[in-house]
């Protein structure tokens, strides 16, 4: 059989409390959410403490994988990047943390590029050493081999610093 519930009726207006999602100002009658309204973070902490940014370090992500960096560093991708070639420079802007010794400042949805000046070189496009791989069926005696020389791309962190 069919079981009965209870449904409570209740006004949109007493779920929703829209005096916390909007805020309005005396000087004008319209109101603006409080999602669209964006401040920029204090950094001053981060700027005295990285000495001069020497000791500033970035986590940034391609491809969904963080790396962490500083200025000089090389990063090895495991791949190679379509589009870009030797010599080429990277403006990387999905950074989710800097940071120095004593200061650190987190956004896991991304630091807005008006903070920071993330930038890269790329140095080489390789290919890593080449070897063999073996595969076989369960329960078959024959082998195949392949070789397997995927491409390597290396970049050079050429500036880091904050605005």
């Amino acid at each position: 059989m069919f079981r009965s519930s209870i449904v409570r009726l209740t006004k949109p207006s007493a779920l929703l409390n829209t005096s916390r999602m909007y805020t309005a100002s005396a000087s004008s009658a319209t109101s603006t959410p409080i999602n669209t309204i964006q401040s920029k973070p204090d950094l001053s902490a981060l700027k005295l403490s990285s000495n001069g940014s020497k000791d500033l370090y970035a986590i940034f992500r391609l491809h969904n994988l963080p790396y962490l960096v500083t200025k000089g560093d090389k990063v090895y991708l495991p791949y190679k990047l379509k589009g870009a070639d030797f010599g080429d420079e990277l403006d990387l802007n999905d950074v989710t943390t800097l940071g120095s010794p004593t200061y650190t400042y987190t956004e896991k949805s991304g630091i807005p590029q008006e903070l920071f000046k993330l930038r890269a070189k790329i140095t080489e496009v390789t290919r890593e050493p080449l070897y063999l791989t073996v595969k076989k069926k369960q329960r078959c005696r024959r082998k195949k081999t392949y070789e397997n020389e995927h491409f390597q791309t290396v970049l050079t962190i050429s500036e880091l610093k904050l605005k």
